[in-house]
C-alpha cells in the first residue's frame, strides 16, 4: 500500500522525533523494517512455486467437487405404481360408472 506524500512526511517526522527521544528503541524498531514496505516478507514467495501450489490445490478441489457431484445419488424417481392413475382419478367426476353385471366383481372377472 503506497502512502501519500503528506503521510510520508508525517511518518518521517515521527521517526526523527523517536530517534532523538529514544535512540535505543529507534534502533530496535529499524531492525524490523525494510526500505520497501510492499516487499514480501519472504523473498521465495515471488517465484513460480507458490503459483504451482495454488494451482494444485485448486485442481484437487475442483476434482473433489466433480467427484462429489458424480457420486452423489440423485433424487429417487417415482415408482410406476405411484405414477399410475387410479380408476377414480382417470375418469372425470361427471361420467357415470356402469354397475358390474350380476355374478361378477367390479373388476369384471368371475369370483
Amino acid at each position: 500500500m503506497s502512502l501519500r506524500e503528506h503521510e510520508r512526511r508525517i511518518l518521517a517526522e515521527i521517526e526523527r522525533q523517536l530517534s532523538e527521544e529514544a535512540p535505543d528503541l529507534a534502533g530496535r524498531l529499524s531492525a524490523f523494517g525494510s526500505d520497501d514496505p510492499d516487499a514480501p516478507l519472504d523473498p521465495s514467495l515471488t517465484g513460480w512455486r507458490p503459483w504451482v501450489a495454488c494451482a494444485v490445490i485448486a485442481a484437487v478441489t475442483a476434482g473433489l467437487l466433480v467427484l462429489l457431484f458424480v457420486l452423489t445419488p440423485s433424487a429417487p424417481s417415482p415408482s410406476p405404481s405411484e405414477t399410475a392413475e387410479t380408476p377414480e382419478t382417470s375418469e372425470p367426476a361427471d361420467t357415470p360408472v356402469a354397475p358390474a353385471p350380476v355374478g361378477m366383481d367390479p373388476a369384471g372377472t368371475m369370483p
